[in-house]
């Protein structure tokens, strides 16, 4: 009897486990799982109140916040999910945690539901790069031709493989002729634009410096100027999905050229039709660049109402798009169809132009969703 009132008592004691100081590590991926920020150190009762609480995800933020560790204040947090387990926090991001990269876990046990009179904790957690040779290079960028517009907006790189998910603008730069920096050419975001396999990242030149009658540009006018050569530079301690830098630096140079504020006009487009039996391309030429990305997703080919499946193929300097079709082409009716998305790298849309010049130039009537240009297949 003695012993059961003993063993009851231990049990007791078990569920009552007292906390200890929070404390965070970094668990490595497995193939069933992401890597995920593990928080230690929560008594039973905590853990119980926190798993009663259903917190916000503000809220959670407010007890453990997760960010990348890089110079400056503010850096956003990274967005996931917490999981309350029988002895710890899980949090699991959203997206990959980057091999190599150190990520700031901050603790703050005063905003627990029944707080701890005891300061935060700031800890700094990394999973280890892995141990390959440095092989990730910047393949191109895009636009590809060698004069390009001095309102561009959009700009692509491209990489050889997977890419972590850190900030571009902390490894790239504009440099004039001179080989001075362009300050603030970049636009500043939270956030990155990166292709879903990882190989494509998307620049984004301030449109308030390309936009005329914006307080920016009317400041400081445009990064580009016409008639003078700019290059942009990627800085290769930007690391790939592995940990590790790139291993050369990228170096793309260009002569800037006059505005280009026309619109996108499909009236203006070539269509060179194959012959019916064959899996000849379809030829559809431009008479200016479009948006390489936009090309694959903006554009495709119908019969009926019907998709036809097939591959894209994007020409020299983005003025050409090719579909050859799975199947042979059969004689008919079909209908090229462009969405309303495609833009060309200055952001100029069919039939809207981006850069207008005044707020009376604004088009306000509705754009349609899409266009649709016949061709016949004989």
């Amino acid at each position: 009897m003695f012993a059961a009132g003993l063993l009851a008592l231990a049990l007791v004691a078990g569920c009552r486990q007292p906390a200890a100081p929070l404390s965070a590590s970094i668990a490595a991926p497995t193939a069933s799982a992401k890597a995920a920020i593990i928080v230690t150190g929560f008594s039973s009762a905590e853990l119980s109140s926190l798993s009663r609480a259903s917190l916000t995800a503000e809220q959670w933020r407010a007890i453990i916040r997760v960010s990348v560790d890089r110079p400056g204040d503010g850096n956003p947090p990274i967005e996931g999910q917490y999981r309350v387990m029988s002895t710890r926090v899980e949090f699991v991001p959203a997206f990959p945690l980057d091999a190599g990269r150190a990520y700031v876990v901050e603790l703050t046990p005063a905003k627990l539901p029944t707080p701890r009179g005891v300061e935060a904790t700031r800890i700094v957690v990394s999973l280890p790069a892995d141990a390959r040779t440095q092989s990730t290079t910047v393949t191109r960028m895009l636009p590809t031709a060698a004069v390009l517009p001095e309102n561009l907006l959009r700009i692509y790189l491209e990489f050889s493989a997977p890419m972590s998910r850190a900030h571009g603008r902390d490894f790239l730069s504009l440099v004039d002729e001179r080989g001075e920096v362009v300050k603030d050419a970049f636009l500043a975001l939270d956030v990155d634009f990166w292709s879903p396999d990882g190989r494509r990242y998307t620049v984004f030149l301030d449109p308030g410096r390309v936009k005329r009658g914006i307080l920016p540009n009317d400041q400081f006018g445009r990064a580009l100027k016409p008639g003078h050569r700019f290059a942009l530079l990627v800085d290769p301690k930007w690391r790939d999905e592995h940990g590790l830098p790139l291993a050369a630096p990228f170096r793309q140079e260009f002569t800037v050229g006059p505005a280009d504020r026309s619109p996108i006009r499909t009236s203006d487009w070539t269509l060179q039709p194959a012959t019916a039996g064959s899996r000849d391309p379809l030829t559809v030429t431009f008479p200016k660049p479009l948006d390489h990305g936009l090309l694959f997703r903006a554009i495709g080919v119908e019969r009926g109402g019907t998709k036809i499946e097939g591959e894209i193929a994007i020409g020299p300097d983005e003025k050409s798009w090719r579909f050859t079709p799975k199947a042979a082409w059969t004689p008919g009716d079909y209908d090229l169809l462009v969405l309303s998305i495609l833009e060309d790298p200055m952001g100029n849309k069919i039939g809207r132009a981006f850069d207008i010049d005044s707020f009376k130039e604004i088009d306000k009537s509705p754009a349609p969703d899409r266009v649709t240009l016949p061709f016949v297949i004989r």
